[in-house]
């Protein structure tokens, strides 16, 4: 005989109003006290049933503000380089972002594997939080040789790093290395997109080079696991 599991219940009860519309992408689920009274269950069973769901991809949470239903997620071929704004433009969404430059630091040998540019090297740190319709999806922490891209992190405010590196610098980055990872994110990933701490989310760096081979720029993107999906087609 089947055990039955209450949980299962607010599982199919959210569902159900995702399937017929009344809770929309986006849109803010009841809380945890509202669906608890509805369905006359305690707080460990509706807790359970949203953490299922958040696990499937169905809705996720913001810190200090709820759970929200999914939206659709942007897809995108990681291993060719990304212009994020037309990307998201083709698939429908309305895409922006935010640049902080925190200047130029000089890579320790400490910092050597992760930065992915030898030690001693000058490099610009750029930071990025990406947008999709208004709700911030990634934030991207990039660093960018100093000598040969002087200058260049105002100059990405409202363009593509690709494309900026060759039209100011007459440079075509090649993508050399890329990693993507599942993790679960760290504090100062989850206090700048406003998700609890240890949150799902997935890595992806990105080393490019010039033509030489000469590493100008390491990108590491955390995403939201439920705002993207990638796919690689074979050639």
């Amino acid at each position: 005989m089947a055990v039955f599991r209450y949980y299962q219940i607010v599982r199919k009860h959210i569902l159900k109003r995702i399937e017929s519309g009344e809770l929309s992408p986006g849109s803010q689920l009841p809380s945890e006290r509202t669906l608890c009274a509805e369905l006359d269950l305690n707080r460990n069973t509706v807790r359970h049933a949203l953490q299922l769901l958040q696990r499937e991809g169905q809705i996720f949470r913001l810190e200090r503000r709820g759970w929200y239903v999914s939206t659709r997620r942007l897809v995108y071929n990681p291993a060719k380089h990304v212009n994020f704004a037309r990307l998201a433009s083709s698939q429908g969404f309305e895409a922006r972002w935010t640049t902080k430059d925190n200047g130029v630091i000089e890579v320790s040998p400490e910092m050597e594997d992760e930065a992915g540019f030898p030690s001693g090297t000058n490099v610009y740190e750029m930071e990025n939080d990406f947008f999709l319709d208004n709700q911030k999806v990634a934030h991207v922490v990039s660093h960018l040789h100093a000598e040969r891209l002087k200058d260049i992190v105002p100059k990405t405010v409202s363009r593509a790093l690709t494309q900026v590196v060759q039209e100011e610098y007459g440079i075509s980055l090649l993508q050399r290395r890329l990693l993507i990872r599942p993790v679960l994110l760290h504090k100062q990933v989850t206090d700048m997109l406003g998700l609890s701490l240890g949150a799902p989310g997935l890595y992806v760096r990105r080393v490019k080079t010039d033509e030489r081979g000469a590493v100008l720029s390491v990108e590491q993107e955390y995403w939201r696991y439920d705002a993207i999906e990638l796919r690689v087609d074979a050639e």
